[in-house]
């Protein structure tokens, strides 16, 4: 499953609805580059639909090292270290987005301290659960791709509740935004 399970697990109904009102949802054309190696970033991103490729550049040629499927968030390593990002994203599909702004989530972290526990401890829970994952795919072929996503089966028992509550959260994101993108349609 995806790591904004780990993020809608921690938030509460109202930090994912200002997420929604704060952030720009987008439908985004295949092979568009949303992130730039060593680049500014200005945004975090949360994947609603569509999957991304995540590159980084080997010596002048671009290298894919994971692929970034819905439900997944990137731009969180930038957003929390405030260093350039370390790699390049790229939309392999169509996709549709949320994107919220780096400094407007900066805003609300410094004025609301329970918003910045829950978020604060989501981002940290999937580092820590990416990093473990990483660490046990060392070794293997060079050339794997990554799958970033982790297995159902691996989520500790005392974490399924939250991560049920966070799956129908998601779910319900997606259906708003969906109602949100078919009223805006031109006719």
């Amino acid at each position: 499953m995806q790591k904004v399970l780990f993020l809608f697990g921690e938030l509460n109904d109202d930090d994912i609805d200002w997420l929604i009102t704060t952030g720009e949802i987008a439908k985004i054309p295949p092979e568009t580059v949303l992130i730039r190696e060593n680049q500014p970033l200005e945004n975090f991103y949360i994947l609603l639909e569509g999957a991304v490729a995540v590159s980084i550049d080997f010596a002048g040629t671009a290298r894919d090292i994971a692929v970034l499927k819905s439900g997944e968030i990137f731009g969180e390593l930038s957003f929390i270290d405030q260093q350039l990002p370390s790699a390049s994203v790229k939309t392999c599909e169509e996709c549709l987005l949320l994107a919220v702004a780096q400094d407007k989530i900066l805003n609300r972290l410094n004025q609301d301290i329970g918003f910045s526990a829950r978020f604060n401890r989501a981002i940290a829970t999937f580092l820590a659960s990416r990093l473990r994952n990483t660490v046990r795919h060392l070794g293997e072929d060079k050339d794997f791709v990554f799958n970033q996503s982790f297995i159902s089966e691996e989520i500790p028992v005392v974490a399924r509740e939250s991560f049920n509550v966070a799956t129908t959260r998601f779910d319900w994101l997606l259906r708003r935004v969906q109602s949100q993108t078919a009223t805006e349609s031109p006719v």
